[in-house]
């Protein structure tokens, strides 16, 4: 009977829910062979595997950020599930790199012919390259620091990566923002996942253009609420010019002390290239049905202090905690100053007494987090893990990104006193 209940289980997850892919055992498993947690389990290296026809290839060429047909294979615990049916385009900004390159992707399982299939639970999957990272800790660190401190953040794991048999090393596989993530973490209805794009903050008329146009793209929910309405009310909300009526609104339409939970991480991490850095970016915000929104991070790569601006190997970057104007490693290269202005709603928190106090504190909990959850040993046991996948110079910034922690706790704690909060 027990047999019975495993081929049973092994032939449902062949059948619905990886379309044209076929599940090969290479060792003893159970009969699902795998499931998401392994796929984002940071003590292990999963292998994973591209196969992208000519006419993709092209298009990639041509439009990298339209998905097109692929076949992908895995291979976790020792199963193989191979030849899925599967759409992917090409990931990043600065970061876009062509397919002859170092890419990262965007995979989707249910794309095209293929539409309604999961791998093990999920519709995406996120490969990054980690081009802009050379410890490889910095989203792995950064991730697991946001869900410590109850901010809900991706998954994230190691595997290798192939396309078209060409092994491109390591990625980080990276759990995607999209309908199944928001499910696993809010028991809300969502009404609406935008994600905003860089340096347009919430800025009076920014909730212009219609579901893939304008200052933010609705990734979920278009298809029920056809309208930005929501976003048009926060915005207003951003724009409150007296303290206590944004502070009061501002608790109305979010979850307020999830906001500012966030922006501790990020300047804790040293995350400029968020919402609450001086290039607003990497972020989605979600609104449930009455319209309170959550913010919720992304591209983690640019933290932990790695100025990859100069020439010098193993030199820390920090900016101020506590100031509504940084800079960034590039900034006079990209903008010729020295600081520009941060996300509007960071910048109120700070100027605002109540919310500077909570985001203070908030600082504080997240320093004291770290070295709680053991960030450092966390990062060392990952290092350790993919130890084999990293030159010597990786190696070495990995090292100086777990001795940059202990300097920024320093740096925290002298803000801290500064303000008086104990």
């Amino acid at each position: 009977m027990f047999r019975k209940v495993l081929r049973y289980l092994a032939a449902s997850l062949t059948a619905s829910l990886i379309a044209g892919g076929a599940i090969v055992a290479s060792a003893p498993a159970s009969a699902a062979g795998f499931t998401a947690a392994d796929i984002f389990n940071p003590a292990k290296i999963s292998s994973m595997s591209l196969s992208i026809p000519d006419a993709s290839v092209t298009s990639l060429g041509t439009e990298p950020k339209k998905y097109t047909a692929a076949t992908f294979t895995i291979t976790v615990n020792g199963y193989k599930i191979q030849n899925i049916n599967v759409g992917v385009r090409l990931k990043g900004s600065t970061s876009l790199e062509k397919l002859s390159g170092h890419p990262s992707f965007k995979v989707a399982f249910n794309w095209g012919p293929s539409k309604g299939s999961r791998l093990v639970g999920l519709k995406n999957l996120t490969l990054n390259a980690m081009t802009q990272d050379t410890s490889k800790l910095h989203e792995f660190a950064a991730y697991k620091l946001h869900n410590a401190m109850n901010v809900p953040a991706p998954r994230t794991g190691w595997t290798t990566l192939s396309v078209n048999g060409v092994n491109k090393g390591l990625y980080l596989s990276l759990e995607t923002i999209d309908d199944i993530f928001l499910g696993s973490k809010y028991t809300s209805i969502t009404q609406h996942l935008y994600e905003g794009v860089g340096l347009k903050d919430f800025k009076l008329g920014n909730d212009n253009g219609l579901e893939n146009t304008g200052s933010f793209m609705v990734t979920e929910g278009w298809t029920a609420t056809p309208n930005k309405i929501d976003l048009k009310n926060f915005i207003a909300m951003a724009n409150i010019s007296d303290g206590a009526t944004w502070w009061t609104r501002f608790g109305q339409l979010a979850d307020r002390s999830e906001w500012i939970r966030e922006w501790a991480v990020e300047n804790f991490t040293g995350q400029w290239d968020g919402y609450s850095g001086p290039i607003i970016n990497n972020y989605f915000i979600r609104s449930d049905l009455f319209g309170k929104f959550v913010i919720i991070p992304w591209g983690q790569d640019q933290t932990f202090g790695e100025n990859r601006q100069t020439s010098a190997l193993l030199d820390n970057y920090f900016f101020a905690t506590d100031q509504p104007k940084v800079g960034f490693p590039w900034v006079q290269q990209a903008f010729r100053k020295t600081t520009m202005d941060r996300g509007m709603l960071f910048t109120k928190c700070l100027s605002y007494s109540k919310c500077r106090t909570e985001y203070l504190t908030q600082l504080k909990l997240v320093s004291a987090k770290a070295t709680s959850i053991k960030l450092v040993t966390l990062m060392k046991n990952a290092a350790y893990v993919i130890r084999s996948k990293t030159t010597e110079a990786q190696k070495a910034e990995q090292v100086r990104t777990q001795n940059w922690v202990a300097l920024q706790q320093t740096k925290v704690a002298a803000v801290l006193k500064k303000y008086g909060i104990r």
